[in-house]
């Protein structure tokens, strides 16, 4: 197997400074705006006459500042007027959660200005003598305890990045594993790898509008359908690519079943708040500005539906239309999808755009960047290479840390972060999806990911024990989340070592088998998706599903046009160009099936094998169909001639 020597350092694991220059410009913005409204809040308790003018100004400087003026009157004046800034406090605290949870960027202005006008509202004639230097205290202890937790952190993070300078650049990218003629090897699925595929069949393939089986939190953050239709799609084009390039029949409908579900106004409803409510506007198109989460997704499933099927059906004028329950539609297909993705990179300072109003997340524009470089190279556009230079700038310079975690999101606005959601989990996650895109930021990721989570263990490797964290999907504790995005990493990086290890943490997982779908219970949509990916995948899988696509032998050669699930489930099916090969298995009993099939030679003589047939004949459309006695593993082979 060859091997291709990795890039220099990235410009992260080199930069003095811990921020990037936008970031920077943004904080300092943040500082100037905060002094300014301070000694202006400052300057009216001090100046005015009024005691309501003076509360109010002190509630200016400082969320709830304001109650602390009437911290006078006895001990029961004191106590309510103490509980009603703590509670103005923890109400605009818990608001900074809201803005960050959904974008609401007017809820922390409303509470602070809030709690100063009710305040002010107070007009009581006992103050505190002195109430500014209290609120002053406050502020600067809150400012300076935020400067020294940042100095600790960051003197915590070139710590670490000193002890991983050690692994940088250790990682060597592999090589596809080539058949004999030349193309990607296709192996077999396992019974256990179809049964956990089943899991997604079975949600993709109900009714367009039904969500059975669908985690229903909230529409917001990671729990949202939106994202639980889109992995399930991304799951289903890899397995098509890898494992079935010549299936089309359920997997094919099943990933159409998924794009169309995307487009189902419960699952893309949630943006016209959002936009209201964080950009101040009424805007309930998903996809005009912003909302990478949406329109970014979306791309990236089309782009690899089409890459993995040759189908653009979804490139055709309109066939991404929007409905809402009102009737207003939104018209788009997946060429003006990517435009507008496009114009959002151009139109960002930062290339990388918001999802929710404010908030950019690296992870939701590498998925937009997928779509885009997928679109490039199906339809001969260059909206990529327009932007790639400036993008990867971007993110490396405001989205990676300098101890080389990724930065989970930042605010456009202020330059802020959430300090406390990067982990090497977190980076073996962004290592698989940056793969295609990024391949020398992807293997610093995993490198970094192999050097925390791993050690030597005999020949091989041992992954240390895993502490319970949080499952993006549904929000609960627990390992699968961290294994599932390890196990896809490792997969698609070609880490056998580290696959071997993780595998085996996830064989100790409980399971549930009922109705022979295998699933991880407590496990997320995501979590299942992730695990999927890892089973499904290959070196090099969703790379060169990217980058390259199926060869023109898969593409245009026979394919499975008609099997009924669950009663046939196909474990490998692909195609010369000629002849057709597969491997399939019943799925809930044994019994006699009609298989159909598509894109042979027209009226020509094939030889069947595995078959109850010997021979048949394509008709003029190059179909055919065969019977087969199924009631355990069965190799199948349609070849030319008899």
């Amino acid at each position: 197997m060859t091997t291709i020597a990795p890039s220099k350092a990235p410009e992260f694991f080199t930069r003095t400074r811990p921020f990037g220059p936008l970031t920077r410009n943004r904080l300092h913005r943040l500082g100037v705006a905060y002094l300014v409204l301070f000694s202006v809040g400052i300057g009216i308790a001090l100046t005015a006459n009024s005691n309501s003018l003076q509360a109010f100004g002190l509630g200016l400087a400082y969320p709830g500042g304001g109650f602390l003026h009437y911290l006078s009157g006895g001990g029961i004046s004191v106590a309510l007027h103490l509980g009603c800034a703590v509670i103005a406090l923890v109400a605009f605290i818990f608001s900074l959660l809201l803005w960050f949870g959904t974008g609401n960027q007017a809820a922390p202005f409303i509470v602070w200005l809030g709690a100063a006008l009710a305040a002010a509202a107070m007009q009581h004639g006992h103050t505190l003598s002195g109430s500014w230097v209290l609120v002053s205290a406050l502020a600067a202890a809150t400012v300076g305890g935020g400067w020294l937790v940042h100095r600790r952190n960051l003197a915590g993070k070139l710590a670490r990045r000193e002890s991983r300078s050690a692994v940088l650049n250790t990682w060597r990218a592999k090589a596809t594993i080539l058949d004999i003629a030349k193309r990607p090897q296709v192996d077999e699925l396992s019974p256990d790898d179809l049964a956990a595929l089943r899991y997604a069949f079975d949600r993709a393939l109900q009714p367009v509008d039904q969500f059975n089986g669908f985690n229903f939190i909230d529409q917001f953050q990671p729990s949202a359908i939106r994202y639980q239709i889109n992995t399930l799609g991304y799951a289903l084009s890899l397995a098509n690519y890898v494992r079935l390039p010549a299936m089309r029949s359920y997997l094919h409908e099943a990933q159409c079943n998924l794009i169309e579900k995307k487009k189902e106004h419960v699952v893309w409803k949630y943006w016209a708040l959002e936009s209201l409510w964080g950009n101040f506007r009424h805007e309930p198109n998903p996809i005009a500005r912003d909302n990478v989460m949406y329109s970014g997704w979306y791309a990236a499933q089309i782009g690899l539906f089409e890459a993995a099927t040759g189908d653009s059906r979804y490139a055709e004028p309109g066939a991404v239309t929007l409905t809402a329950s009102n009737g207003t539609t939104y018209v788009n297909d997946y060429g003006s999808l990517v435009a507008t993705l496009a114009a959002n990179e151009r139109n960002s300072e930062f290339c990388l755009f918001p999802c929710e109003p404010n908030w950019i997340y690296p992870i939701c524009n590498n998925q937009a960047a997928l779509g885009i470089r997928m679109h490039d190279r199906l339809h001969g556009t260059h909206y990529w290479a327009s932007v790639e230079s400036q993008y990867r700038q971007h993110l490396e310079q405001e989205f990676i840390d300098v101890d080389g975690h990724l930065v989970s999101l930042r605010s456009t606005r202020t330059g802020l972060t959430i300090p406390g959601l990067s982990s090497s989990s977190e980076d073996a996650y962004a290592a698989f999806w940056m793969h295609p895109l990024f391949p020398e930021i992807s293997f610093h990721f995993w490198e970094i990911a192999r050097k925390e989570l791993f050690r030597a263990h005999g020949n091989g490797l041992e992954l240390l024990p895993l502490k319970p964290w949080l499952d993006a999907g549904n929000y609960r504790f627990n390992t699968h989340f961290a294994l599932g995005a390890l196990g896809m990493a490792a997969k698609e990086l070609g880490d056998g070592e580290a696959l071997a290890a993780i595998s085996s943490a996830i064989d100790e997982l409980e399971t549930n088998r009922d109705g022979g779908v295998l699933s991880y219970p407590g496990s997320s949509t995501w979590s299942h998706t992730f695990m999927l990916n890892m089973r499904l995948g290959r070196t090099n899988g969703l790379s060169d599903l990217v980058q390259t696509g199926p060869p023109a032998e898969w593409r245009d050669g026979p394919v499975i046009d008609d099997m009924n699930y669950p009663e046939v489930l196909p474990a490998r099916a692909v195609s010369d160009g000629e002849a057709l090969e597969a491997v399939i298995y019943p799925g809930e009993a044994s019994g006699r099936f009609e298989l159909g099939f598509a894109q042979f030679r027209p009226d020509t003589n094939y030889r069947l094998e595995g078959f109850t047939e010997s021979q048949t004949r394509s008709d003029k459309a190059g179909k055919l169909r065969a019977t087969v006695e199924l009631n355990g593993r069965r190799e199948l082979r349609i070849s030319p001639g008899i």
